[in-house]
């Protein structure tokens, strides 16, 4: 235990020289004494003229410490900028025993400071450039600017070693005349630990009044910091760890009063020569938004390159927008725009940005975005994966339906008075240059349910392609290659739809609650739209379209009751409206439209049902959202109802019926039967009938003239039979006689031919004998 009590002795007697020491500074050192030397400093080194009309005193707890009261401070000969009720500095003891002051505390409280900037511009913290030369001069030194001095001497950091830096109730004021703004500013400030290489705590607290000079328009915020700050000089980098801003506005202006907001960084380190950034898990809250990023950023003084993330936590954006004043506009869904967040991975330099990936969750839809973005020049590379999106929730809600239109001069009077709204931002097109490819699925727009979308887009200085666009909707499928062209004056649209099987009748029922046709479509052609609002559109939309709708239905009209009810009111009859289903079923409708300026006209169009075979033709208007159209239909009657019976020849006849009226009619009444027609197809039945009636008269009358023609035939053809067999048997007999009369001459010849040859034989005789 002997080194123990050696141990004790020499702390002791260490404690004995510090008590010693600090009566010798206090008996013997006057810091009055040094007034005067410190105010020939600080006017040599700096031009500061320092003011210290206060007693410059020791004092003892909880440090041995200098103070002083009633300090000013001015620059040369101008008016004191900066004003201290008091100055206290902690003082090393062991320095203090070689009569060397050196500080290791430094507190300063009632800090005054008033900084001011002229009409001129010219600020009071300025020196007089000619006071300083002639001062120089004087001193029989030749002046040398700042410049020159900083070339001469490297730039140096003093070695710093303060275990506390506290400044309490400063006040700043600083008064710009040409900018005509006042700001003024307390503060509190602590330090601890400051020394190169070390981790300061620091803790700042301000409170800041910004205004006009007459003290208008008054904007005030207070801001709490605390961080622990490390500067490595020899490094020429600095830290800040476990930083913590948080703030408070108040202003007339602002649409939240007070505006409260918090920014929390883990860790940020500035290394200048490596010209490294790095911020790691900082996060920004305000308003019920939290906003977190890491970011590493390099080279950030010559050829900056960086990687980060971005995670946006979950928000309500209408309580947000709300809370900013900002009005939304009225949405169909008012739940839509309520849950909001987002993940953002980016890299990139001066010349090219990527993202990789950007997802946002908005309500129920999520969006992943990868995406290169060159800068020089500028285009990108963006493709767009998402689902579950509905567009139609965020689009203002329908208009109720007015029953009676306006009359023409009405519209007229209210479309000159409403505001153009324009579809295209024409300017910004212009600009773009890229591609974009997208693959949505269950997407909903203007009400259409679409089940997915897959696309692909080429911008170019205003010409937008589309390479092309497939929707998957409604049982079928639906490809639309397009342009948009903004290079003239009018935007101009090609559009070349190819649709497959798509299900008309829900189709038209979403889009605009049109339920009229059911069936199975497909659709080829192309159409040319220019202008840019939605009348304009419609107005110029041209083009020719060929569309089959198989195994369909026309729904809401019966055209077999339509014809029925036609053929009852020529008989005078009844027809039971009761014995008719609703639609007219058809095999394939074939609608062949040839469209100008929104006008759609259909020669050619053909409906093919087991009862009815359908031609037509007319015109829908889309600007009007009207048609006007007239069917003829081959009907073979209908064994529903008696009233509409009908003749084996009534089937070779077309019954017209008439369409004609609004989009928003009643489809029921939308169709009649064309009654002045009807009567004309009678008369020309009537006429029919009594032509059959002639030919039948004509015919039997035929048929007796061919009957006695025949027996008359018949017994001529006897006579002739028997005059004939009378002159064959007058011939025969002749013939008989004939050959009677040449036998006997025959006869009579051989007789004679014989007698000859006997004289001629006698006369021989003689003649030799």
């Amino acid at each position: 235990m002997i080194w123990l009590k050696r141990l004790s002795l020499g702390i002791a007697a260490l404690v004995a020289l510090l008590v010693a020491a600090i009566v010798y500074v206090v008996v013997f050192i006057d810091p009055n004494d040094f007034k005067q030397e410190l105010q020939t400093v600080a006017s040599k080194q700096a031009n500061v003229t320092l003011r210290l009309d206060g007693d410059i005193s020791w004092s003892f707890f909880p440090w041995l410490g200098l103070e002083l009261a009633d300090v000013g401070v001015a620059l040369g000969s101008q008016q004191e900028l900066v004003k201290f009720g008091k100055v206290e500095f902690g003082l090393a003891i062991i320095p203090l025993l070689s009569q060397t002051v050196q500080v290791d505390r430094v507190k300063i409280i009632d800090l005054e400071a008033n900084l001011s900037v002229d009409k001129q511009g010219t600020p009071n913290w300025s020196t007089n450039a000619s006071a300083e030369v002639a001062t120089a001069e004087q001193n029989g030194s030749p002046a040398e600017t700042d410049d020159s001095q900083a070339s001469k001497e490297p730039f140096s950091l003093p070695n710093i070693q303060l275990d506390q830096l506290l400044v309490q109730n400063a006040q700043l004021q600083y008064r710009d005349e040409q900018n005509n703004m006042l700001l003024k500013t307390a503060l509190d400030l602590e330090l601890n630990n400051v020394r190169w290489d070390e981790a300061w705590p620091m803790l700042l607290e301000i409170a800041v009044e910004k205004s006009d000079l007459a003290g208008q328009d008054k904007m005030q915020s207070t801001v709490s910091l605390g961080a622990n700050l490390s500067i490595f000089p020899e490094k020429e980098a600095f830290s800040l760890e476990g930083l913590t801003l948080k703030t408070e506005t108040q202003a007339e202006f602002l649409p939240v009063s007070p505006l409260a907001a918090s920014f929390i960084v883990k860790q940020v380190d500035f290394d200048l020569p490596q010209e490294n950034v790095i911020i790691e898990n900082a996060e920004l809250s305000a308003l019920g938004a939290s906003l977190s990023t890491s970011i590493n950023a390099y080279q950030v003084l010559s050829e900056p390159v960086f990687d980060g993330s971005l995670t946006l936590d979950n928000l309500n954006p209408r309580d947000l927008l709300n809370k900013l004043s900002i009005a939304l506009p009225e949405m169909s869904d008012e739940t839509a725009l309520t849950r909001l967040s987002a993940e953002l991975s980016l890299s990139g330099s001066t010349k090219k940005i990527q993202v990789s990936p950007f997802t946002l969750n908005l309500d129920q839809t999520t969006l992943n975005t990868i995406a290169q973005v060159n800068l020089e020049p500028l285009y990108w590379d963006i493709a767009i994966e998402g689902n579950a999106l509905d567009v139609d929730r965020y689009l203002p809600p329908k208009s109720d339906s007015v029953e009676n239109s306006p009359k023409e001069e009405e519209v007229v009077v209210a479309e000159a008075g409403a505001e153009v709204v324009e579809l295209l931002p024409v300017e910004l097109i212009k600009q773009l240059n890229g591609r974009v490819s997208l693959e949505l699925n269950d997407v909903t727009v203007l009400n259409l349910k679409l089940d997915s979308i897959t696309a692909k887009s080429t911008q170019s200085n205003g010409l937008v392609k589309l390479e092309p666009l497939n929707v998957d909707l409604y049982s079928g499928r639906a490809k639309l290659t397009a342009n948009l062209d903004v290079r003239q004056q009018t935007p101009k649209i090609n559009v070349y739809p190819d649709v497959k099987n798509i299900q008309i009748q829900p189709l038209l029922n979403d889009f605009m609650e049109l339920e009229k046709i059911a069936g199975s479509t497909v659709v080829n052609g192309n159409l040319v739209l220019s202008g840019n609002t939605i009348d304009s559109l419609m107005a110029s939309l041209s083009g020719d379209l060929l569309v089959e709708v198989n195994d369909g239905e026309l729904v809401g009209m019966n055209l077999t009751k339509a014809v029925c009810e036609g053929i009852a009111v020529t008989r005078n009859e009844s027809l039971e409206q009761s014995s008719f289903d609703e639609n007219t079923p058809f095999e394939r409708l074939t609608f062949p439209a040839h469209i100008v300026n929104g006008e759609i006209s259909t020669p050619g169009l053909t409906i093919s049902a087991v009862t009815l075979k359908v031609t037509g033709d007319g015109v829908i208007s889309l600007p009007n959202s009207s048609l006007d159209y007239r069917t003829n239909i081959a009907f073979t009657g209908s064994g529903l109802d008696n009233a509409c019976r009908v003749k084996e020849v009534f089937t070779k006849l077309a019954f017209p019926v008439v369409c004609k009226g609004k989009f928003s009619d009643d489809p029921a009444g939308l169709c009649a039967p064309d009654l002045a027609g009807f009567g004309k197809v009678f008369a020309d039945l009537a006429k029919i009938e009594l032509n059959a009636k002639l030919d039948a008269e004509k015919a039997r009358a035929k048929v007796k003239l061919e009957a006695e023609k025949a027996r008359a035939q018949e017994k001529l053809d006897a006579e002739k039979a028997r005059a004939q067999e009378k002159l064959e048997a007058e011939k025969a007999r002749a013939q008989e006689k004939l050959d009677a009369e040449k036998a006997r001459a025959k006869a009579k010849l051989k007789e004679e031919e014989d007698k000859a040859k006997e004289k001629l034989k006698d006369s021989l005789k003689g003649l030799f004998g």
